[in-house]
Formats: structure tokens, C-alpha cells, sequence
């Protein structure tokens, strides 16, 4: 049921795109909370009873939820269109930071069967639409993701082909907005 929420206010912020932003703002924490609740299920349930719990039917409905989760924050990020660098940093401000530790921390932390590869191409796509204004939070992000991913992509050029495609991404949007000319 929550990943159908998600994906019904997903909808909706693609329809109505800035002006989400209200509803965003009613939902935003509470629903980083259930992102956090699910994560720390699913690890505990992996760690009492493996890496096949991930292929039972509610863990595999946490996940969706999870996913959905996310993609609602990328594509209210992605449409949020305004010409005002106010409203941009209101958004850099405000929904950033409380993102960063439940989804960061989880992707980190997670086994690598358990990781989302929609964590990377979140923050790719805010990098790509806040530009500079997320330099201070790349070295975070990196933390975060950057062993963790590579560990996965590195064992064999096989496994984990969405990871190894949006981590591209990621770094792209990095090297595209980050760093001085």
C-alpha cells in the first residue's frame, strides 16, 4: 500500500510539478521515517536470516515502497522548474539535508543484494538540477557511495548493471557541476 502512494503522488507531482512542493512538505519526513523503518527491518531480517529473506513477499514490498520512495523525490526534484535560485535553494536547504542519512546511511550499510540503485540515480539527478549548490554535500555522498558501489561493480562486469550505469551518472553530474572550470 505505501509503495502505491508513492507512486500516486509521483504521478501527481509530475502533473502538477512545482507546486507540489505543498504536499512534498506535508509528507517529506514521515515518509523518510517509514524509508528508515524499512531499512532497518530489511537489514535486521538479513542479518538474522540471510540474503534470502530479500526474496520473500513483504520484504520485497518494503523494497518497493523503498524504491518508490525514491523515485518520488527524483521526479519532484527533476519538475521542479522555477526561475528563482530562492526557490532552488529553499528546496537544497530543506530537502536535502533530512535525505542524506536514511538513504545514504542505508545504501552504505546495506548489503550489496539490498542496495538501491535508484539511491545514485537520485542523487545524480539533484546534483544534475542543483548544480553547484550540493558541492558541499558531495564529499557525504562519496562517503556514502562511493566504496560500497564500487565493491559490487568491481567483482565482475556482469552483476549489477542498473548500479554500474547510474553510478556513471552520478559521477558525470559530478564532474559536470562540482568542480571549478
Amino acid at each position: 500500500e505505501v509503495a502505491k502512494i508513492m507512486r500516486t503522488n509521483c504521478r501527481v507531482c509530475t502533473s502538477v510539478g512545482a507546486p507540489f512542493v505543498l504536499q512534498l512538505g506535508k509528507i517529506y519526513l514521515d515518509m523518510l521515517n517509514v524509508y528508515k523503518a524499512y531499512s532497518e527491518f530489511i537489514s535486521n531480517c538479513v542479518k538474522a536470516n540471510g540474503q534470502m529473506v530479500t526474496q520473500q513477499a513483504n520484504i520485497r514490498a518494503m523494497r518497493a515502497a523503498k524504491t518508490e520512495t525514491l523515485n518520488l523525490i527524483r521526479t519532484f526534484i527533476e519538475r521542479y522548474n522555477t526561475k528563482s535560485r530562492e526557490d532552488l535553494m529553499f528546496v537544497t536547504k530543506n530537502f536535502i539535508p533530512p535525505l542524506i542519512e536514511p538513504v545514504l546511511g542505508d545504501y552504505q550499510r546495506g548489503i550489496p543484494a539490498a542496495r538501491d540503485a535508484q539511491v545514485l540515480n537520485l542523487f545524480a539527478s539533484v546534483i544534475n538540477k542543483m548544480k553547484g549548490d550540493m558541492c558541499a554535500e558531495v564529499p557525504h555522498i562519496f562517503q556514502a557511495v562511493l566504496s560500497s558501489t564500487l565493491e559490487m561493480i568491481t567483482q565482475n562486469f556482469e552483476d549489477y548493471p542498473e548500479h554500474r550505469e547510474n553510478f556513471y551518472q552520478l559521477l558525470k553530474a559530478v564532474v559536470r557541476h562540482c568542480f571549478a572550470g
